[in-house]
């Protein structure tokens, strides 16, 4: 139980980082894509990379401590509340883990960039199947042949 001096000394019990916290950094990471992508230009998001890391560790470790107390004083936070809690952190550590292990240098960002900007294969494949190339493509002589 949160006694008034507990709660005096700890704070509120309610976390100051929205539940959507994670769909913010993804976005912001999305537009700063966007932006490399757009301007030819990655060395800013590369220069970033080692802040941007340490930031998403913090705040892996806050969201961590806010289940300790979850743990600790269940009947303080709403119903649905660490389930919340739950889905942002998971989500935050599938975006982590989907960039770090991968970035170390700037042609890793790179090829992160491309594949953004690329179509899925099977979404390529399913493109192909639809759209047969033109007979004349059939037509053509095959001039490799003949060398």
């Amino acid at each position: 139980m949160v006694t008034a001096l507990l709660r005096e000394l700890a704070g509120p019990f309610q976390p100051i980082i929205p539940f959507e916290y994670a769909h913010e950094v993804t976005r912001a990471w999305n537009r700063a894509c966007d932006a490399a992508t757009r301007t030819g230009c990655a060395d800013d998001l590369h220069a970033a990379r080692d802040d941007y890391q340490t930031a998403l560790l913090a705040h892996l470790k806050i969201l961590d401590g806010w289940f300790t107390l979850l743990d600790r004083f269940p009947h303080e936070f709403p119903d649905g509340f660490a389930e919340r809690m739950a889905s942002n952190r998971e989500a935050l550590q599938r975006h982590y883990d989907a960039l770090f292990p991968r970035w170390q240098t700037i042609d890793d960002l790179e090829a992160l960039l491309l594949e953004r900007a690329s179509l899925p294969n099977a979404r390529l494949k399913a493109l192909a199947a639809a759209h047969a190339p033109p007979q004349a493509w059939y037509d053509e002589p095959d001039t490799a042949a003949k060398e």
